[in-house]
């Protein structure tokens, strides 16, 4: 399987999307990722996969700032069993281990949702499907490859 930092870079490019790509020590953390890359955690976008019992994988994209509220959730997708996905899962799925994984659900045939309040940033920050390579682009061009549905996804 191609690695899945050169389908981004693939997509952005076919796109004419720039970006940048910013490489680093080995991070698991979203927290992690921002301390050693020198961003701002509020830009860092972390990209959660879950699973409901039926099987249906879901990914949310919400700042590494934030928390997820997985009622919220729930109520926007309206399915009641939906869980982190496990370890496995989220490698199986995605080919990348948790703490990789880019918040590009498209690229894996997920279903997108990205927390409102991420909205009014200018640029974002991932993992880039490594724990040692990162992109940083306007959110504008992210949101138009990607096209994630918009939610209040974030605990108050």
């Amino acid at each position: 399987m191609e690695p899945v930092f050169e389908k981004i870079k693939e997509l952005l490019n076919k796109n004419n999307i720039h970006y940048k790509v910013l490489e680093h020590q080995h991070v698991v953390t979203s927290a992690d990722a921002a301390k050693i890359r020198g961003t701002d955690i509020r830009n860092g976008a972390k990209a959660l996969v879950l699973k409901s019992k039926s099987g249906r994988f879901f990914m949310i994209v919400i700042s590494a700032a934030e928390r997820v509220d997985l009622k919220k959730f729930k109520q926007a997708i309206m399915e009641k069993n939906v869980s982190l996905a496990a370890p496995d899962d989220v490698l199986e799925r995605t080919g990348c281990t948790v703490g990789s994984v880019p918040p590009f659900g498209n690229l894996f045939d997920i279903p997108v949702y990205i927390d409102r309040s991420f909205l009014s940033k200018d640029d974002i920050v991932f993992s880039a499907g490594s724990h040692t390579k990162s992109i940083e682009m306007r959110l504008g061009d992210y949101l138009e490859v990607v096209k994630p549905i918009r939610e209040d996804l974030k605990k108050e």
